[in-house]
Protein backbone atom coordinates (compact mmCIF):
# COMPACT_ATOMS: atom_id res chain seq x y z
CA UNK A 1 0.00 0.00 0.00
CA UNK A 2 3.04 2.36 1.15
CA UNK A 3 4.54 2.23 -2.69
CA UNK A 4 0.74 2.78 -3.97
CA UNK A 5 0.57 6.10 -2.94
CA UNK A 6 4.18 7.19 -3.42
CA UNK A 7 3.01 6.77 -7.32
CA UNK A 8 0.16 7.96 -6.66
CA UNK A 9 1.92 11.00 -5.22
CA UNK A 10 4.31 11.31 -8.29
CA UNK A 11 1.28 10.99 -10.36
CA UNK A 12 0.01 14.42 -8.71
CA UNK A 13 2.73 15.79 -9.19
CA UNK A 14 4.29 15.52 -12.63
CA UNK A 15 0.48 16.26 -13.68
CA UNK A 16 0.99 19.62 -11.80
CA UNK A 17 4.36 20.07 -13.47
CA UNK A 18 5.93 20.17 -10.13
CA UNK A 19 9.93 18.83 -9.63
CA UNK A 20 10.06 15.56 -8.02
CA UNK A 21 12.56 12.72 -7.46
CA UNK A 22 11.92 9.19 -6.52
CA UNK A 23 14.38 7.63 -4.17
CA UNK A 24 14.19 3.96 -4.33
CA UNK A 25 16.69 1.48 -2.79
CA UNK A 26 18.02 -0.72 -5.41
CA UNK A 27 20.27 -3.12 -3.18
CA UNK A 28 21.18 -3.47 -0.17
CA UNK A 29 23.38 -5.33 2.09
CA UNK A 30 24.25 -6.29 5.69
CA UNK A 31 21.96 -5.03 7.95
CA UNK A 32 20.16 -2.15 7.09
CA UNK A 33 16.47 -0.52 7.98
CA UNK A 34 14.51 -1.47 4.97
CA UNK A 35 15.70 -3.47 1.68
CA UNK A 36 15.03 -3.16 -2.02
CA UNK A 37 12.51 -1.72 -3.74
CA UNK A 38 11.73 1.04 -0.52
CA UNK A 39 10.75 4.16 -2.28
CA UNK A 40 10.56 7.76 -1.11
CA UNK A 41 9.07 11.17 -2.94
CA UNK A 42 11.41 13.99 -2.31
CA UNK A 43 10.32 17.86 -3.62
CA UNK A 44 12.63 19.91 -4.78
CA UNK A 45 13.05 21.72 -0.78
CA UNK A 46 14.16 18.27 -0.05
CA UNK A 47 10.82 17.87 1.71
CA UNK A 48 9.85 14.06 1.93
CA UNK A 49 6.35 14.16 0.32
CA UNK A 50 5.25 10.26 0.74
CA UNK A 51 7.07 7.16 1.89
CA UNK A 52 10.69 6.31 3.68
CA UNK A 53 14.05 4.49 3.17
CA UNK A 54 14.55 3.87 6.54
CA UNK A 55 14.47 7.27 8.61
CA UNK A 56 17.23 8.82 10.48
CA UNK A 57 20.45 10.05 8.84
CA UNK A 58 20.34 8.09 5.90
CA UNK A 59 16.57 9.29 4.81
CA UNK A 60 17.98 12.26 5.95
CA UNK A 61 21.11 12.29 3.23
CA UNK A 62 18.87 11.34 0.59
CA UNK A 63 16.90 13.94 1.11
CA UNK A 64 20.11 16.24 0.83
CA UNK A 65 20.94 14.42 -2.33
CA UNK A 66 17.34 14.19 -4.06
CA UNK A 67 16.93 17.75 -3.51
CA UNK A 68 20.31 18.46 -5.85
CA UNK A 69 19.37 15.86 -8.28
CA UNK A 70 16.32 17.77 -8.86
CA UNK A 71 18.64 21.11 -9.16
CA UNK A 72 21.00 19.99 -11.79
CA UNK A 73 18.05 17.93 -13.26
CA UNK A 74 20.10 14.64 -13.46
CA UNK A 75 19.44 11.08 -11.90
CA UNK A 76 22.16 9.33 -10.32
CA UNK A 77 22.98 6.37 -8.16
CA UNK A 78 24.27 6.60 -4.29
CA UNK A 79 25.86 3.95 -2.03
CA UNK A 80 25.20 5.19 1.64
CA UNK A 81 27.44 3.17 3.60
CA UNK A 82 25.74 2.74 7.29
CA UNK A 83 28.83 2.52 9.43
CA UNK A 84 31.23 4.81 11.53
CA UNK A 85 34.17 3.19 10.13
CA UNK A 86 34.89 5.70 7.90
CA UNK A 87 34.38 9.41 7.49
CA UNK A 88 32.39 8.84 4.30
CA UNK A 89 30.25 6.64 5.41
CA UNK A 90 27.05 7.71 7.41
CA UNK A 91 27.16 7.44 11.39
CA UNK A 92 24.95 4.74 11.85
CA UNK A 93 25.67 1.52 13.52
CA UNK A 94 23.69 -0.52 11.04
CA UNK A 95 26.72 -1.64 9.41
CA UNK A 96 25.20 -2.75 5.93
CA UNK A 97 25.15 -0.67 2.63
CA UNK A 98 22.58 0.53 0.40
CA UNK A 99 21.97 1.80 -2.56
CA UNK A 100 19.75 4.46 -3.81
CA UNK A 101 18.68 5.41 -7.52
CA UNK A 102 17.29 9.17 -7.45
CA UNK A 103 14.85 9.52 -10.36
CA UNK A 104 14.46 13.49 -11.16
CA UNK A 105 11.24 13.85 -13.28
CA UNK A 106 11.63 18.09 -14.10
CA UNK A 107 8.72 19.53 -14.89
CA UNK A 108 7.96 20.76 -18.14
CA UNK A 109 9.43 23.51 -20.16
CA UNK A 110 6.84 26.10 -20.71
CA UNK A 111 6.60 27.79 -24.00
CA UNK A 112 4.74 31.61 -24.21
CA UNK A 113 4.10 32.52 -27.96
CA UNK A 114 2.63 36.10 -27.34
CA UNK A 115 1.39 36.47 -31.28
CA UNK A 116 -0.84 33.78 -32.69
CA UNK A 117 0.05 34.52 -36.18
CA UNK A 118 1.53 31.82 -38.96
CA UNK A 119 4.72 31.52 -37.48
CA UNK A 120 3.62 31.37 -33.64
CA UNK A 121 1.03 28.67 -35.12
CA UNK A 122 3.52 26.55 -36.49
CA UNK A 123 6.23 26.77 -33.65
CA UNK A 124 3.44 25.37 -31.69
CA UNK A 125 2.93 22.07 -33.33
CA UNK A 126 7.09 22.15 -32.96
CA UNK A 127 7.41 22.55 -29.37
CA UNK A 128 4.36 20.66 -28.69
CA UNK A 129 6.72 17.61 -30.08
CA UNK A 130 9.26 18.31 -28.07
CA UNK A 131 7.31 17.87 -24.82
CA UNK A 132 6.79 21.92 -24.24
CA UNK A 133 3.54 22.95 -21.95
CA UNK A 134 2.18 26.00 -24.59
CA UNK A 135 0.42 28.98 -24.04
CA UNK A 136 -0.82 31.60 -26.38
CA UNK A 137 -1.82 35.24 -25.88
CA UNK A 138 -2.74 37.14 -28.64
CA UNK A 139 -5.45 39.81 -28.78
CA UNK A 140 -7.24 38.65 -31.95
CA UNK A 141 -10.02 36.59 -31.03
CA UNK A 142 -10.49 34.72 -34.59
CA UNK A 143 -6.79 33.75 -34.54
CA UNK A 144 -6.18 32.52 -30.95
CA UNK A 145 -8.33 29.64 -30.92
CA UNK A 146 -8.47 25.95 -30.48
CA UNK A 147 -8.82 25.39 -34.40
CA UNK A 148 -5.63 27.10 -35.04
CA UNK A 149 -3.79 25.82 -31.70
CA UNK A 150 -4.57 22.26 -31.15
CA UNK A 151 -1.56 21.38 -29.03
CA UNK A 152 -1.57 24.49 -27.32
CA UNK A 153 -2.62 23.61 -23.34
CA UNK A 154 -3.80 27.17 -22.63
CA UNK A 155 -4.73 29.68 -25.25
CA UNK A 156 -5.69 33.35 -23.62
CA UNK A 157 -6.99 36.14 -26.25
CA UNK A 158 -8.14 40.05 -25.62
CA UNK A 159 -5.30 42.27 -23.60
CA UNK A 160 -2.30 40.97 -24.53
CA UNK A 161 -0.13 42.33 -21.72
CA UNK A 162 -3.40 41.64 -18.99
CA UNK A 163 -3.37 38.03 -19.76
CA UNK A 164 0.67 37.68 -19.74
CA UNK A 165 0.24 38.91 -15.86
CA UNK A 166 -2.01 35.62 -14.95
CA UNK A 167 0.98 33.36 -16.47
CA UNK A 168 3.79 32.68 -13.97
CA UNK A 169 7.09 33.30 -15.86
CA UNK A 170 10.16 31.20 -14.23
CA UNK A 171 13.73 30.08 -15.27
CA UNK A 172 11.79 27.28 -16.80
CA UNK A 173 10.00 29.33 -18.68
CA UNK A 174 10.78 30.40 -22.67
CA UNK A 175 8.73 33.37 -24.35
CA UNK A 176 8.73 34.22 -27.95
CA UNK A 177 7.42 37.20 -29.23
CA UNK A 178 5.85 37.11 -32.79
CA UNK A 179 2.86 39.56 -32.31
CA UNK A 180 0.96 41.36 -35.52
CA UNK A 181 2.25 44.99 -34.83
CA UNK A 182 5.80 46.45 -33.81
CA UNK A 183 4.21 48.27 -31.17
CA UNK A 184 3.04 45.25 -29.31
CA UNK A 185 6.05 43.57 -29.45
CA UNK A 186 7.92 45.99 -27.97
CA UNK A 187 5.01 46.58 -24.76
CA UNK A 188 5.40 42.66 -24.54
CA UNK A 189 9.31 42.68 -23.87
CA UNK A 190 8.82 45.70 -21.72
CA UNK A 191 6.51 43.94 -19.64
CA UNK A 192 8.86 40.25 -19.37
CA UNK A 193 12.35 41.69 -19.68
CA UNK A 194 13.23 41.38 -16.07
CA UNK A 195 11.53 38.15 -15.27
CA UNK A 196 13.59 35.13 -14.70
CA UNK A 197 12.47 33.61 -17.47
CA UNK A 198 15.13 31.02 -19.45
CA UNK A 199 14.64 32.51 -23.14
CA UNK A 200 13.54 35.61 -23.85
CA UNK A 201 12.85 35.85 -28.65
CA UNK A 202 11.48 38.53 -30.36
CA UNK A 203 11.18 38.50 -34.02
CA UNK A 204 12.23 41.51 -36.54
CA UNK A 205 14.78 43.27 -38.90
CA UNK A 206 17.90 44.71 -37.04
CA UNK A 207 16.46 48.01 -37.55
CA UNK A 208 13.70 47.45 -35.86
CA UNK A 209 15.39 45.58 -33.40
CA UNK A 210 18.33 48.44 -32.55
CA UNK A 211 15.14 50.97 -32.72
CA UNK A 212 13.06 48.68 -30.21
CA UNK A 213 16.55 48.65 -27.93
CA UNK A 214 17.19 52.16 -28.04
CA UNK A 215 13.47 52.96 -26.77
CA UNK A 216 13.57 50.48 -23.88
CA UNK A 217 16.94 52.31 -22.97
CA UNK A 218 14.82 55.78 -22.70
CA UNK A 219 13.32 54.15 -20.06
CA UNK A 220 15.71 53.11 -17.57
CA UNK A 221 16.36 49.43 -19.22
CA UNK A 222 19.63 48.45 -18.46
CA UNK A 223 21.83 46.87 -20.87
CA UNK A 224 22.43 43.87 -19.07
CA UNK A 225 18.63 43.23 -19.34
CA UNK A 226 18.18 43.95 -22.89
CA UNK A 227 21.60 41.55 -23.30
CA UNK A 228 19.13 38.50 -22.53
CA UNK A 229 17.31 38.78 -25.42
CA UNK A 230 17.07 37.09 -29.14
CA UNK A 231 16.81 39.46 -31.65
CA UNK A 232 16.58 38.83 -34.31
CA UNK A 233 15.49 35.64 -33.17
CA UNK A 234 16.40 32.49 -34.10
CA UNK A 235 19.47 30.57 -35.77
CA UNK A 236 21.34 31.63 -38.86
CA UNK A 237 19.97 27.86 -40.84
CA UNK A 238 18.20 30.23 -43.36
CA UNK A 239 14.79 29.99 -45.02
CA UNK A 240 12.10 32.71 -44.48
CA UNK A 241 8.52 30.22 -44.51
CA UNK A 242 7.07 30.33 -41.30
CA UNK A 243 7.30 26.65 -41.09
CA UNK A 244 11.40 27.65 -41.32
CA UNK A 245 11.20 30.57 -39.10
CA UNK A 246 9.99 28.60 -36.34
CA UNK A 247 12.27 25.62 -37.37
CA UNK A 248 15.13 28.16 -36.35
CA UNK A 249 13.40 29.56 -33.42
CA UNK A 250 13.02 26.01 -31.83
CA UNK A 251 16.44 25.62 -32.31
CA UNK A 252 17.78 28.16 -30.67
CA UNK A 253 15.47 27.59 -27.39
CA UNK A 254 16.76 24.17 -27.26
CA UNK A 255 20.25 25.59 -27.78
CA UNK A 256 19.64 28.31 -24.77
CA UNK A 257 18.00 25.35 -23.01
CA UNK A 258 21.45 23.20 -23.36
CA UNK A 259 24.31 25.47 -23.31
CA UNK A 260 25.38 24.90 -26.78
CA UNK A 261 27.29 27.04 -29.32
CA UNK A 262 25.29 27.70 -32.03
CA UNK A 263 25.34 30.92 -34.94
CA UNK A 264 22.43 33.06 -33.58
CA UNK A 265 20.66 35.58 -35.49
CA UNK A 266 21.10 37.66 -32.14
CA UNK A 267 22.91 40.93 -32.40
CA UNK A 268 25.71 41.21 -30.93
CA UNK A 269 26.20 44.32 -28.40
CA UNK A 270 28.44 46.68 -30.95
CA UNK A 271 25.74 45.74 -33.57
CA UNK A 272 22.67 46.67 -31.36
CA UNK A 273 24.48 50.47 -30.36
CA UNK A 274 25.56 51.25 -33.79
Amino acid sequence: MESFKVIEKLANMVAQNEPVALVTIVESSGSTPRGPGSMMLVDKNGALLEGTIGGGILEERAKIDAAECIRVKESKLFLYELSADNEKSLPMICGGNIRCFIKVFPPKKQLIIVGAGHVGEKLCKMASILGYTVIVVDDRENRATKDNFPEASQILPGDILENLKKVPIDENTCIVIVTHAHEYDQAVLEAVIDSSALYIGMIGSASKVRKCFDNLRKKGISDELISKVYSPIGLDIGGESPEEIALSIMAQIQAVAYKKTVPHLKLSEEAIMK
